[in-house]
Protein backbone atom coordinates (compact mmCIF):
# COMPACT_ATOMS: atom_id res chain seq x y z
CA UNK A 1 0.00 0.00 0.00
CA UNK A 2 2.78 2.44 1.21
CA UNK A 3 4.16 1.87 -2.64
CA UNK A 4 1.68 2.56 -4.60
CA UNK A 5 0.85 5.46 -2.65
CA UNK A 6 4.11 6.49 -3.15
CA UNK A 7 4.04 6.50 -6.67
CA UNK A 8 0.83 8.36 -6.88
CA UNK A 9 2.14 11.13 -5.03
CA UNK A 10 4.29 13.12 -7.77
CA UNK A 11 1.13 12.50 -10.23
CA UNK A 12 -0.86 14.05 -7.94
CA UNK A 13 1.56 16.81 -6.87
CA UNK A 14 1.83 17.45 -10.71
CA UNK A 15 -1.97 17.64 -11.16
CA UNK A 16 -1.98 19.93 -8.01
CA UNK A 17 1.27 22.02 -9.21
CA UNK A 18 -0.10 22.70 -12.42
CA UNK A 19 -4.00 23.61 -11.76
CA UNK A 20 -2.12 26.18 -9.66
CA UNK A 21 0.36 27.20 -12.59
CA UNK A 22 -3.00 27.61 -14.90
CA UNK A 23 -4.76 29.55 -12.46
CA UNK A 24 -1.61 31.48 -11.67
CA UNK A 25 -1.33 32.40 -15.82
CA UNK A 26 -5.02 33.43 -16.01
CA UNK A 27 -4.68 35.41 -13.08
CA UNK A 28 -1.82 37.46 -15.08
CA UNK A 29 -3.34 37.40 -18.20
CA UNK A 30 -6.18 39.57 -16.61
CA UNK A 31 -3.94 41.46 -14.72
CA UNK A 32 -2.29 42.54 -17.87
CA UNK A 33 -5.38 42.70 -19.60
CA UNK A 34 -7.02 45.38 -16.58
CA UNK A 35 -3.95 47.34 -16.09
CA UNK A 36 -2.30 47.59 -19.74
CA UNK A 37 0.63 46.10 -19.17
CA UNK A 38 3.28 47.78 -21.99
CA UNK A 39 6.49 48.17 -22.36
CA UNK A 40 7.98 51.82 -22.64
CA UNK A 41 8.94 52.93 -25.98
CA UNK A 42 12.56 51.27 -27.35
CA UNK A 43 13.58 54.63 -28.52
CA UNK A 44 12.62 57.84 -26.36
CA UNK A 45 13.55 61.46 -27.57
CA UNK A 46 14.14 63.19 -24.81
CA UNK A 47 16.74 60.12 -23.38
CA UNK A 48 18.37 59.94 -27.13
CA UNK A 49 20.25 63.69 -26.32
CA UNK A 50 22.13 61.73 -23.79
CA UNK A 51 23.47 59.25 -26.58
CA UNK A 52 22.79 55.41 -26.23
CA UNK A 53 21.74 53.43 -23.41
CA UNK A 54 25.48 52.59 -23.20
CA UNK A 55 26.60 56.29 -22.95
CA UNK A 56 28.59 57.08 -19.80
CA UNK A 57 26.40 59.70 -18.36
CA UNK A 58 23.50 57.29 -19.32
CA UNK A 59 24.69 53.97 -17.48
CA UNK A 60 25.72 56.08 -14.71
CA UNK A 61 22.05 57.70 -14.42
CA UNK A 62 20.66 53.83 -14.79
CA UNK A 63 23.28 52.66 -11.73
CA UNK A 64 21.97 55.48 -9.54
CA UNK A 65 18.82 54.28 -10.26
CA UNK A 66 19.29 50.54 -9.43
CA UNK A 67 20.73 51.82 -6.47
CA UNK A 68 18.69 54.85 -5.59
CA UNK A 69 21.06 57.47 -4.95
CA UNK A 70 21.91 61.13 -5.62
CA UNK A 71 23.62 62.39 -8.83
CA UNK A 72 26.35 64.51 -8.55
CA UNK A 73 25.23 66.85 -11.84
CA UNK A 74 22.05 68.18 -12.51
CA UNK A 75 22.51 66.80 -16.31
CA UNK A 76 22.50 63.18 -14.82
CA UNK A 77 19.98 64.14 -12.40
CA UNK A 78 17.66 64.87 -15.04
CA UNK A 79 18.26 61.25 -16.78
CA UNK A 80 18.04 59.40 -13.63
CA UNK A 81 14.44 61.15 -13.01
CA UNK A 82 13.84 60.24 -16.55
CA UNK A 83 14.45 56.53 -16.66
CA UNK A 84 12.95 56.53 -12.78
CA UNK A 85 9.42 57.71 -14.20
CA UNK A 86 10.25 55.58 -16.76
CA UNK A 87 10.54 52.60 -14.93
CA UNK A 88 8.01 53.81 -12.16
CA UNK A 89 5.41 54.27 -14.82
CA UNK A 90 5.34 50.43 -15.85
CA UNK A 91 3.31 48.41 -13.94
CA UNK A 92 4.63 45.09 -12.45
CA UNK A 93 2.84 41.65 -13.18
CA UNK A 94 2.27 40.68 -9.25
CA UNK A 95 1.55 37.30 -10.92
CA UNK A 96 4.88 36.86 -12.82
CA UNK A 97 7.01 35.81 -10.06
CA UNK A 98 4.38 33.40 -8.57
CA UNK A 99 3.96 31.47 -12.26
CA UNK A 100 7.39 31.09 -12.18
CA UNK A 101 7.83 29.39 -8.95
CA UNK A 102 4.65 27.20 -9.89
CA UNK A 103 6.31 26.41 -13.32
CA UNK A 104 9.26 25.23 -11.20
CA UNK A 105 7.53 23.03 -9.03
CA UNK A 106 5.93 21.94 -12.01
CA UNK A 107 9.62 20.34 -13.62
CA UNK A 108 10.94 19.60 -10.29
CA UNK A 109 8.22 16.68 -10.22
CA UNK A 110 10.24 14.79 -12.56
CA UNK A 111 13.56 14.40 -10.08
CA UNK A 112 10.75 13.37 -7.30
CA UNK A 113 9.64 10.68 -10.01
CA UNK A 114 12.94 9.34 -10.98
CA UNK A 115 13.60 9.41 -6.94
CA UNK A 116 11.16 7.29 -6.41
CA UNK A 117 11.72 4.96 -9.63
CA UNK A 118 15.51 4.47 -8.67
CA UNK A 119 14.44 2.59 -5.62
CA UNK A 120 15.20 5.70 -3.07
CA UNK A 121 13.66 5.12 0.77
CA UNK A 122 10.35 7.15 1.74
CA UNK A 123 12.27 9.03 3.97
CA UNK A 124 14.54 10.39 1.74
CA UNK A 125 11.73 11.00 -0.61
CA UNK A 126 10.02 13.24 1.41
CA UNK A 127 13.27 14.94 2.60
CA UNK A 128 13.85 15.60 -0.91
CA UNK A 129 10.20 16.73 -1.62
CA UNK A 130 10.15 19.21 1.29
CA UNK A 131 13.61 20.49 0.05
CA UNK A 132 12.13 21.17 -3.32
CA UNK A 133 8.93 22.91 -2.59
CA UNK A 134 11.47 24.66 0.53
CA UNK A 135 13.61 26.18 -2.20
CA UNK A 136 10.67 26.68 -4.84
CA UNK A 137 8.67 28.72 -2.66
CA UNK A 138 11.96 30.84 -1.50
CA UNK A 139 12.88 31.24 -5.00
CA UNK A 140 9.25 32.90 -5.33
CA UNK A 141 9.46 34.61 -1.68
CA UNK A 142 12.57 36.64 -3.00
CA UNK A 143 11.33 37.39 -6.26
CA UNK A 144 8.56 39.41 -4.89
CA UNK A 145 10.94 40.35 -2.09
CA UNK A 146 12.98 41.97 -4.88
CA UNK A 147 10.54 43.63 -6.83
CA UNK A 148 9.59 44.92 -3.87
CA UNK A 149 13.17 46.51 -2.98
CA UNK A 150 14.14 47.65 -6.59
CA UNK A 151 10.63 49.55 -6.71
CA UNK A 152 11.74 51.30 -3.44
CA UNK A 153 15.14 52.15 -4.68
CA UNK A 154 13.70 53.82 -8.05
CA UNK A 155 11.35 55.94 -5.87
CA UNK A 156 14.10 57.07 -3.65
CA UNK A 157 16.09 57.87 -6.71
CA UNK A 158 13.59 60.08 -8.51
CA UNK A 159 13.10 61.54 -4.97
CA UNK A 160 16.38 62.40 -4.06
CA UNK A 161 16.97 63.49 -8.06
CA UNK A 162 14.17 65.53 -8.42
CA UNK A 163 15.63 68.48 -6.72
CA UNK A 164 18.77 68.97 -8.80
CA UNK A 165 17.31 68.36 -12.12
CA UNK A 166 15.64 71.55 -12.80
CA UNK A 167 19.01 73.11 -12.32
CA UNK A 168 19.64 71.19 -16.00
CA UNK A 169 16.73 72.76 -16.90
CA UNK A 170 17.65 76.85 -15.94
CA UNK A 171 20.80 75.66 -17.79
CA UNK A 172 19.46 74.69 -20.66
CA UNK A 173 17.39 77.90 -21.06
CA UNK A 174 20.55 80.08 -20.06
CA UNK A 175 21.72 78.65 -23.34
CA UNK A 176 18.99 79.35 -25.31
CA UNK A 177 17.51 76.29 -26.02
CA UNK A 178 14.00 74.94 -24.55
CA UNK A 179 12.84 71.88 -22.54
CA UNK A 180 10.81 69.69 -24.84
Amino acid sequence: MPDTLLRALPLVLVVVFLSALLYTLARSRRWRREHGASKPPLVDPELTRFGTPFSPTRVRAARLVREGCVADDPATAYVVVLLAERELGTPEDPWRSRSLALLLLVQLQLVLSQLINRGAGTLFILLALALLVGCTVALGWLGERSARRRRERVERALRLNRAPAPGFHRARRAQGEEPT
